[in-house]
């Protein structure tokens, strides 16, 4: 399931605001994607800082969930320098899956996306460099005792129960006791899409 739908359809219902920053606006950034790289660190922490500050002008919230954020030590050492050593660090949610899992879906997402590294060498070349530079940073939220590892290669709705109740702590629990919506439920596989009319 697409993190992105994920949130857009589940997390905002408690009350948590979801910040994306898109370093596919810069070319720096592209050019480390062709070469199957992380986000340099001051792209990462720069776009992470106005994403956090545009939402909290738009929406007054200061409760975020940052999508795909750290990646690597380089971009914690960034954010220790926008808010201090001192600053208490956010729990992270690992979620986790075997490469199998991961270039299966993958390869089937390519079918609708068309992105250019959606291939089997480029995903082979992301989950090396993913190993390399965020397992070492995942091992270090966890030593605090601030990671929380979610199997995501397990059916859409056991992920979403296991994010429910690692946010619920964080969350408003009156907003996360509302239903789900009809779309929620269609991208968790409770309800059926509708079946489009030929044309």
């Amino acid at each position: 399931m697409p993190t992105r739908r994920f949130a857009d359809n589940f997390l905002r219902r408690f009350g948590v605001e979801i910040v994306y920053f898109d370093p596919l606006d810069h070319a720096a950034y592209e050019a480390e994607l062709a070469k199957g790289k992380l986000a340099p660190d001051d792209i990462m922490v720069e776009l992470l800082k106005e994403a956090m500050d545009k939402a909290m002008r738009a929406t007054g919230k200061t409760n975020f969930l940052l999508d795909g954020f750290p990646r690597c030590m380089g971009n914690l050492d960034g954010w220790y320098e926008i808010y201090g050593k001192d600053a208490e660090l956010p729990r992270m949610l690992f979620f986790d899956c075997p490469f199998e899992v991961l270039e299966q879906r993958i390869l089937g997402r390519a079918k609708f996306t068309g992105r250019k590294d959606d291939n089997v060498e480029y995903i082979k070349l992301r989950y090396d460099t993913f190993r390399e530079e965020t397992i070492p940073t995942v091992e270090f939220f966890r030593e605090k005792g601030l990671c929380v590892d979610i199997d995501t290669s397990r059916g859409r709705k056991d992920v979403y129960d296991d994010v429910v109740k690692n946010l619920l702590a964080d969350t408003d629990p009156a907003l996360a006791a509302n239903p789900l919506t009809e779309k929620s439920e269609m991208l968790l596989g409770l309800r059926p899409f509708p079946k489009r009319e030929k044309a």
